[in-house]
């Protein structure tokens, strides 16, 4: 009968761990790279980008009743607190269209949740001027519900002027 080597199972798992451990590691980790623009944004401000709509009107839906055929005006929503810090969003109306997006306050609670909205902020920013909602960002839950509240408020307040 054929003894097997218990020691061959050790030396071989060990092996297969340390490997796995080593390419893991190797690996990228997204979002890094970026500490410097991190840093640079104050906590609490907003991601210096912002959106706006093509010079030929895009697709951005009515404000609402009260939406002038005027000048371009800019109406900010109420801030909208999430688990993670505030949220505040400005919006630029121009002829009862949404041209611009810009989140004011953003969530400040720690380096992750500026992160968070480092990342989610500009893909907001570009819902709300092309179909003046937003869908939920993927990992950015409370950041995406906190913006589409502050949206809705700043979205009221232009139909009411």
């Amino acid at each position: 009968m054929k003894r097997k080597h218990p020691l061959r199972r050790i030396v071989l798992g060990t092996a297969a761990t340390v490997s796995g451990v080593v390419l893991l590691l190797a690996l990228k980790q997204p979002g890094s790279g970026g500490g410097d623009a991190v840093a640079q944004n104050q906590p609490g401000q907003a991601p210096p980008v912002a959106a706006t709509a093509p010079p030929g009107g895009g697709a951005g839906a009515g404000a609402g009743a009260g939406a002038g055929a005027g000048g371009a005006r800019t109406v900010t929503g109420d801030v909208a607190q999430t688990q993670y810090g505030p949220v505040q969003v400005s919006l630029t109306v121009s002829g009862g269209k949404i041209t611009g997006a810009q989140a004011v306050k953003t969530p400040n609670s720690g380096p992750r949740s500026e992160q968070i909205a480092k990342n989610s902020i500009p893909t907001l920013n570009q819902q709300a001027v092309s179909a003046a909602k937003v869908d939920t960002v993927s990992g950015a839950t409370y950041t995406s519900e906190g913006y589409a509240k502050s949206l809705q408020s700043a979205l009221d307040k232009a139909g009411a002027q």
